[in-house]
């Protein structure tokens, strides 16, 4: 009845697949009249031991250690769909991992690349206003070399001037030193000529009344 049923379901026109869920036997010797030792499923491995390419068998050894014989044609190199599907998966997903691994590693260098930057922009910042602080240490520099070379001219001519100074107090000084000796001179000469005048205008006048 199941048989009957399986076959209304596929009659009703619905694509169908055949699975990939194979099971083959291994037997004792070559043939089909040997008895079966177990059963192996698709995708199972086995290390083939020989081949008979006359019965189309291959002796193998199976994962479990036992061994026997399976028709050659069952055998293939290569896994089948189902588990090259399943490994592909694992790769995908393994992939989406380091995917999203680099994704996480590339935003943080973008962080750090960021904040890398606005380090720079500040250190340019910073940089900037070292170098304008330098140039008014220079200009300020200069301005008090310019002051200390006026300061210095100043004192220059202060100390010319003081001197000048000193000349003509020592000048004025010879001077008034000399018109006090003029005036002594010419004192002492007024009074001498008029001690003279005081000895001589008496004996004038009384020669002038002998002559009378």
């Amino acid at each position: 009845m199941l048989a009957c049923w399986l076959f209304g379901s596929a009659a009703t026109g619905q694509n169908l697949y055949v699975s990939d869920e194979l099971v083959i036997t291994m037997r004792t010797g070559p043939s089909i009249s040997n008895a079966i030792v177990t059963n192996l499923r698709s995708g199972e491995g086995v290390e083939v031991l020989s081949v008979d390419a006359d019965t189309g068998y291959s002796q193998v050894r199976a994962n479990d250690g036992s061994e026997g014989w399976v028709l050659t044609r069952f055998l293939t190199e290569q896994p089948v769909a189902r588990d090259r599907l399943a490994a592909g998966e694992r790769e995908v997903t393994e992939a989406r991992a380091r995917l999203a691994d680099l994704e996480q590693q590339v935003a943080s260098l973008s962080e750090r690349l960021e904040a890398t930057a606005q380090r720079l922009e500040e250190a340019d910042a910073a940089n900037a206003s070292m170098n304008a602080e330098l140039v008014s240490i220079r200009e300020a520099s200069a301005n008090a070399l310019t002051m200390r070379d006026a300061n210095t001219n100043l004192r220059r001519s202060l100390n010319e001037r003081e001197l000048q100074l000193d000349e003509l107090a020592l000048e004025n000084q010879s001077l008034r030193s000399s018109a006090i000796r003029e005036w002594f001179v010419v004192g002492a000469g007024v009074l001498l000529a008029g001690i003279v005048i005081g000895l001589i205008l008496p004996s004038l006048r009384r020669k002038r009344r002998s002559e009378w």
